[in-house]
Order: structure tokens, then C-alpha cells, then sequence
């Protein structure tokens, strides 16, 4: 009975490091997407902006009626929160762009969103060079350092 409750804890150490090999590339992905909606939403306010010429409390209220925003009680789009999923860079370059929203005309606006948009656009670029430079990396790392550990306690 001992070697066999040996056997299966052998078995389960290599997956344990696949399952952890997997939550890395879990957060990876979760990354690729948050950088993509923050990407759809700039895109979206500077549409508003530009053609409807919404103001931007309406404009939050709005994007917080279609689900794009959660919404909060006197929140504005100046105090939207960065994504979890953002790494600290893109976290500070959102809080700038979201910040400074609306102290400029409608132009500038566009303009400066524009320019926000270009800046995720590269961030998410580099972030998926990172993703197909790492595929499949966590998992065999994370086998390989399960069975590391299995034949450790052999």
C-alpha cells in the first residue's frame, strides 16, 4: 500500500508542475486581452468623441450600460481603474491617459487618444513576441520541475 500511495504521489509532483506551468500561461493570455480591451476601448472613446462629440459622462454611463465599464457609483472614465492584468508600465501609462481625459477639445482629444492607442498597440505587440517566444515554456518547465522533485524523493 505505501508504494503504491509512493507511486501515485510520483505521478502527481510532474502534474502539479504542469498545472502550474498552465497558470503561467493562463495569466499570459488573460494579459494578451486585457491589453487588447483597453486597446477597443481608447479606440471607442476617441470615436465618441470624435463624431458624437459625447460628453464624458454620458459616455461612461453608456459604456457602462453595453458592459464594456464596471460601473461604480460617481465614477467617471478620469477615475477608471487599470486592469489587474496590466504589468506596472501599462498600468502608469493608463492611469495617465485615463487622468487626463477631457481637458482638451475634442480635437486634441482624439488626438492624444490616438496616441494612447499607438502606445497599447506597441505594448501588446511586445507582449505577443513574448508569448510566442515563451510557448510552451511554463509547461515544460513546470513538468520538468515536477519530475525533478518526483525523482528527488525517490
Amino acid at each position: 500500500m505505501s508504494g503504491l500511495l509512493r507511486g501515485f504521489g510520483m505521478f502527481l509532483l510532474p502534474l502539479c508542475g504542469w498545472l502550474a506551468g498552465d497558470a503561467v500561461q493562463a495569466r499570459t493570455t488573460l494579459h494578451l486581452a486585457a491589453l487588447q480591451r483597453t486597446i477597443e476601448l481608447l479606440q471607442r472613446i476617441r470615436q465618441e468623441i470624435q463624431y458624437r462629440r459625447a460628453d464624458l459622462q454620458s459616455l461612461y454611463r453608456q459604456l457602462c450600460r453595453e458592459g464594456l465599464l464596471a460601473q461604480t457609483p460617481g465614477g467617471t472614465l478620469q477615475q477608471l481603474p487599470a486592469p489587474e492584468q496590466l504589468s506596472a508600465a501599462e498600468r502608469t501609462c493608463f492611469t495617465e491617459c485615463f487622468c487626463g481625459i477631457g481637458r482638451a477639445e475634442a480635437a486634441q482629444e482624439c488626438e492624444r487618444l490616438s496616441y494612447y492607442t499607438a502606445r497599447f498597440e506597441d505594448y501588446l505587440q511586445q507582449a505577443r513576441r513574448t508569448a510566442q517566444r515563451q510557448a510552451g515554456l511554463p509547461h515544460r518547465l513546470g513538468l520538468a520541475g515536477g519530475m525533478m522533485l518526483a525523482l528527488l524523493f525517490l
